[in-house]
């Protein structure tokens, strides 16, 4: 498989704290102990929909009013809220679980549907497919929501590593399982994620093997963000496409 450089079109969100300024948003901000410890997935999904909002009139949403500073950042007090409203409206915490995978694009959909907004969001794409969807979704300038799963059987303790880049090598850095990540780019066999407010590095091929040997497909996987085609044959014609 041949390994382009995609990414998406804009900077990704950075969020002003006190420490600096972030790559994504991170549940360890947030005041309530069941976001730091479960919030991953509040916080990936959330970040999709703001980047869509932020980028696309269109998509932009009454809950994502005000977020953006004049800097060009976003408000850390203001994010948290509206995280927040996130997860009270779509996609709730089960406490000592977490948020299942399949969870989150009946969330989005709901997301989608109460703002009449013409996207989709679908779980489970098949292994083959799944690198070439994330690159087209990059190239739609769409951000991908990543699950890296829980061992199965659920008691083993095998983890994927994350990297960091420095001067074009790739250094260990974090060893993460049943997370969610947002995937903002790729390159050199890597895919470039927004984790705890940081940009981090996955393996590809190590991906694909944690998956296969300590997880399964069924829950590594994406929940892939696509236009609904009535909604796309529209832009199209305006667009003197068709």
């Amino acid at each position: 498989m041949e390994m382009k450089r995609c990414c998406l079109r804009y900077p990704y969100l950075s969020v002003k704290t006190q420490d600096g300024l972030s790559f994504g948003g991170s549940q360890a901000w947030c005041s309530s102990r069941m976001m730091r410890k479960y919030g991953c997935g509040v916080v990936g999904m959330g970040d999709v929909l703001l980047y869509m909002g932020l980028t696309r009139p269109a998509c932009s949403t009454d809950l994502q009013y005000g977020l953006l500073r004049e800097d060009g950042n976003l408000s850390y007090p203001r994010y948290e809220r509206y995280l927040r409203k996130i997860r009270r409206r779509y996609l709730g915490i089960i406490p000592g679980l977490g948020i299942p995978g399949f969870f989150v694009p009946h969330a989005m959909n709901r997301y989608f549907r109460h703002y009449r907004i013409g996207f989709r969001a679908r779980w489970c794409v098949s292994q083959e497919k799944l690198y070439g969807r994330i690159e087209e979704s990059l190239a739609r300038d769409l951000p991908v929501f990543l699950a890296i799963g829980q061992n199965i059987p659920f008691w083993r303790r095998k983890k994927l590593c994350l990297y960091r880049q420095e001067n074009g090598v790739y250094l260990p850095a974090a060893q993460v399982k049943a997370h969610f990540v947002v995937v903002t780019g790729l390159e050199n066999g890597y895919l470039q994620i927004s984790s705890w407010g940081r940009e981090y590095y996955i393996s590809w091929q190590e991906y694909l093997q944690y998956a296969k040997k300590y997880s399964s497909f069924l829950v590594s996987n994406i929940c892939l963000v696509y236009e609904k085609k009535r909604n796309k044959d529209r832009i199209e014609k305006e667009r003197g496409v068709l």
